[in-house]
């Protein structure tokens, strides 16, 4: 932790119960993010993401742990307590179709966060509403009047986006926000985020299963495997030289990515274990070329092998 640490999540797990059988999504993920950085969160599907995106901004509230923003811990705050922080904490979900109320126009998704926070002025929400809309590059006398039907995938993320900067926020989580949208409108929604994120001085947390794509967005890069952080590294280092079997695999399978990592390993083959029955020490071992007796014996210690470098492997790649 530093003085300008924005966002602290200490140790925190997720369960839930399902067919009889109390399982944990993600478990023991520790992360601190600085004002102004965005760090990716990287992972195939499965691995728990979504899951602590969702804990972070306490929907639900983690079942153990603390997440403390600007230094105010939320897991024991209440839901009417939250409130008035979830203004600063936004998020912008996966599938931005489905995230829009299909029956109300532009104008009024974007402007309920202004009414539920207790604004009254008509004419000054109409104003921020525009102004908004500018930034994200729509236009507001084509758009404020339309429904999300009417607007493509890529615009409907950028009404997404819109309706989250409302509220000027200081840290915004992005659950996938690109994964459903073509490669071209990819590009224009990741460049649109780094310009709002200068414009309004934003924090990110970018969640995605691509690692190409958080390549360049990245300051730092979280890699997940099975609900508990693998990999942990600037984005440089982590994508110049990954110190994890996983990270390098994933690497792999990128060829504009895996052609320049000098320890690139082979393409991960096999299935995600079930979280509902995790193998014994390294979660990864099923699937690891260099796995070893001491990695079914032990769980790995998440730890530093070069300086800001952490991994949870017994035999990491670069480092000792």
């Amino acid at each position: 932790m530093t003085d300008n640490t924005l966002l602290e999540v200490e140790d925190i797990t997720v369960e839930y119960v399902t067919q009889g059988h109390r399982f944990a999504a993600i478990s023991g993920v520790t992360l601190d993010i600085a004002e102004g950085e965005t760090v990716g969160l990287v992972g195939e599907s499965g691995c728990g993401k979504s899951t602590t995106a969702r804990a972070i901004i306490q929907l639900p509230t983690p079942t153990a742990g603390k997440v403390r923003f600007e230094g105010q811990e939320l897991t024991e705050l209440s839901h009417a307590e939250m409130r008035p922080i979830r203004q600063r904490l936004q998020i912008i979900f996966q599938d931005p179709v489905s995230s829009l109320n299909p029956r109300r126009r532009v104008k009024d998704i974007i402007a309920e966060p202004l009414i539920i926070s207790g604004m009254k002025d008509k004419a000054e929400i109409d104003r921020k509403v525009r102004e908004v809309l500018n930034a994200v590059g729509m236009d507001p006398d084509i758009t404020m009047d339309r429904r999300p039907h009417q607007f493509s995938g890529g615009q409907c993320q950028r009404i997404c986006i819109a309706r989250a900067l409302i509220m000027e926020p200081k840290l915004i989580v992005c659950d996938e926000p690109v994964s459903a949208l073509d490669v071209s409108v990819q590009a224009q929604i990741l460049n649109l985020l780094e310009d709002m994120k200068e414009r309004y001085g934003l924090t990110l947390l970018f969640i995605s299963h691509d690692l190409a794509v958080v390549k360049n967005i990245s300051d730092r890069v979280a890699v997940m495997y099975l609900g508990k952080f693998c990999e942990l590294a600037d984005s440089a280092r982590i994508y110049e030289a990954p110190a994890h079997p996983y990270t390098a695999g994933l690497m792999a399978t990128f060829p504009e990515i895996g052609d320049k990592v000098t320890n690139s390993g082979p393409a991960l083959t096999g299935e995600i274990p079930s979280p509902l029955n995790p193998p014994s020490g390294c979660r990864f071992r099923t699937r690891c070329p260099q796995a070893e007796e001491k990695c079914a014996a032990e769980e790995p210690e998440f730890r530093e092998i070069e300086p800001g470098h952490l991994v949870a492997c017994h035999f990491p790649l670069v480092g000792e």
